[in-house]
């Protein structure tokens, strides 16, 4: 299918979640930096000159900040390019779409504030890995809400990519058939 084929709604939506999913791949690399200076404990601003400071967290919540929103991101993008080749409505292909954006963002967001939490941002109380305290809810909230909403969204479109599948594989031409409301 070319994109001459594919309605305007669904190539704004596929730009709108790739290039979220690319700047969810970008805070990775940010992560990337906070591991980084976590790892030496400060930065080094050019050779022979060390800016000595411990940033909060474990090197565990460090390197997952670095690598988990590179797989959100990867998510999103992938999603991105599935939801224009299924027969969803305009209204339900963007909000599963969004769903999964928001999924991704709220993730990345989770990441960043385990370092903040000392509970790791695992729950909204205390624990026996920490206390909570804003942070904890600040990654846990999003993630929760849009992890949820992102598992029902995911096996919405994977059932609908099937059911189109089946339906090219068969040789209907009336894809329109196969469109779904949810």
């Amino acid at each position: 299918m070319t994109t001459e084929h594919i309605e305007g709604w669904k190539l704004s939506l596929r730009d709108l979640m790739a290039g979220n999913g690319v700047l969810m791949i970008f805070a990775s690399l940010v992560g990337g930096l906070g591991y980084w200076m976590f790892l030496l404990g400060g930065f080094e601003i050019v050779p022979g000159f060390f800016v000595s400071f411990q940033l909060p967290g474990t090197e565990h919540g460090w390197r997952g900040t670095h690598t988990g929103p590179v797989l959100n991101g990867l998510m999103t993008i992938a999603v991105a390019f599935v939801i224009p080749h299924i027969n969803f409505s305009e209204k339900w292909g963007n909000i599963w779409g969004w769903i999964v954006m928001l999924d991704g963002w709220s993730n990345v967001l989770f990441y960043w504030g385990s370092n903040f939490a000392p509970n790791r941002a695992l729950a909204f109380g205390d624990t026996p890995i920490g206390p909570s305290n804003i942070f904890s809810f600040i990654g846990l909230a999003p993630a929760y809400v849009f992890g949820v909403l992102n598992m029902i969204a995911l096996v919405a479109i994977g059932r609908q990519a099937i059911i189109a599948a089946k339906a090219r594989r068969s040789g209907s031409r009336d894809l329109a058939a196969t469109r779904r409301t949810a």
